[in-house]
């Protein structure tokens, strides 16, 4: 099967036309794989005599905070979003409703076994004796990326708007939303409700426009990038290290104003320096890509770039488990210690390997077929259901797991959820290529 799938993609690399931007598959490619690294790094799990205990490493050596501001990539992934919807949305043959319906197909789909597996393991591992906190820890730990399709979703439905923005107001909209977050964080630290919350808009807002800017060719170039990093990156030391925001761009246990749930003018920062940096080697990295071999890896894992992302934290969460039953001694090392870190090449190689065969076995939901034909009235609100569906079904997941500690809460996550996934998975039409790698 693997060779199969490096066939295919290496036939897809070798018929990519000139005029395509391959780095920009380059970056959601390397942006989801320091993700999943990131995750795989931050786990702090070991065993004593005390019994099992899960940290934080970032909570527990406070050194590593430093690693988020490479490792927390989700503007690029939103950057990159922005301008492959831009191109979508561009050449689009039909009406909004069936546009939308297929954007969503490749994103709900590789999280409907995952809901339906988390929701099993709930029911049934209690059955079995397994301590019904460790069964919420796991579902916590599993579904927590899906905090993500609840803001993406929403992005990607917003894009005839975000992309008419643009159209009228250029970078002047991406400076606007860019001080909305200033001032919503400024409301945030004075006020007790959860206003900061309007920055899932304002700050991944602005990164999405940032990507309609690189395609419409206004903002590119290792000029204009070295200018844009320069910039962000003295505004990010300054709130950081000079300022009031915490150097950890990723959430840490005890910290009340953290900087990604909701996210922060800070990490919009780093997001902009971040960008600036990318967009500076576009040039040469767009001529690194012609050549055969980096190429047809990108392609390789952007085929299944959305099931590598929901399921690498339950290959982390049922390895884990694994080991507590077969062989906890493996678990025995105290995370912090030169010995953790010169054991995480093994952790992280470990964990790839357990994530493979969720890769081999699920991404036929994200590559097999498309959403079906549809009117357009029907397709719209069809499109519009799924879209509400998705955002407040993973949303709701992603913040409380699935557990039958709650029974209601989670038949009314789970229900609608795999309603959208169940409706969306029938077609009889095989994928295209530009559907295949994100565009």
């Amino acid at each position: 099967m693997a060779l199969n799938q490096i066939r295919t993609a290496a036939a897809m690399a070798a018929a990519t036309p000139d005029s395509r931007n391959r780095y920009a598959d380059f970056l959601r490619a390397v942006a989801i794989s320091a993700v999943v690294l990131g995750h795989w790094l931050m786990a702090a799990v070991w065993v004593d005599d005390s019994g099992f205990h899960a940290d934080n490493i970032l909570e527990s050596v406070a050194a590593a905070q430093w690693l988020t501001w490479s490792l927390q990539v989700m503007p690029i992934f939103f950057l990159v979003g922005g301008f492959s919807n831009a191109v979508g949305w561009s050449r689009r043959n039909g009406a909004y409703g069936a546009w939308l319906r297929n954007r969503l197909h490749r994103l709900v789909m590789p999280t409907v076994p995952l809901i339906v597996l988390w929701s099993l393991l709930g029911l049934v591992a209690p059955q079995f004796g397994l301590d019904p906190r460790l069964a919420r820890l796991g579902s916590q730990v599993a579904l927590v990326p899906l905090w993500f399709l609840a803001v993406y979703v929403l992005m990607v439905a917003a894009t005839p708007l975000t992309m008419a923005i643009w159209i009228r107001y250029r970078g002047r909209a991406v400076l606007a939303l860019a001080a909305a977050a200033v001032g919503t964080d400024l409301a945030r630290s004075l006020m007790t409700a959860p206003v900061g919350f309007i920055n899932y808009l304002f700050v991944w807002g602005s990164v999405y426009l940032l990507g309609h800017a690189w395609q419409d060719g206004a903002f590119g170039g290792a000029r204009r990038g070295r200018q844009l990093a320069a910039v962000a990156g003295a505004a990010l030391v300054a709130m950081t290290v000079g300022g009031p925001y915490h150097i950890s761009m990723v959430g840490v246990p005890g910290v009340e104003f953290g900087n990604t749930a909701p996210p922060s003018a800070a990490l919009l920062a780093l997001g902009f320096t971040q960008i600036g940096l990318a967009l500076s080697i576009e040039a040469p990295m767009r001529r690194f890509l012609r050549l055969p071999a980096p190429w047809t890896a990108t392609i390789l894992v952007n085929s299944s770039i959305m099931t590598l992302y929901v399921w690498h934290m339950t290959a982390m969460a049922l390895t884990i488990g694994l080991l507590l039953l077969v062989q906890p001694a493996l678990l025995a090392v105290v995370p912090g210690g030169a010995s953790w870190w010169f054991s995480r090449p093994l952790w992280v190689g470990l964990l790839a390997a357990a994530t493979l065969p969720f890769i081999a076995l699920f991404r036929r939901f994200e590559t097999g077929s498309r959403a079906k034909e549809a009117g357009p009235a029907s397709s719209l609100i069809a499109a519009v259901a799924a879209t509400a569906a998705v955002c407040v079904s993973s949303g709701s997941v992603a913040s409380k797991g699935l557990t039958t500690a709650h029974p209601v809460w989670a038949g009314a996550a789970i229900v609608p959820l795999l309603a959208v996934g169940v409706w969306l998975a029938s077609s009889r039409r095989a994928a295209h290529h530009r559907e295949l790698i994100g565009r």
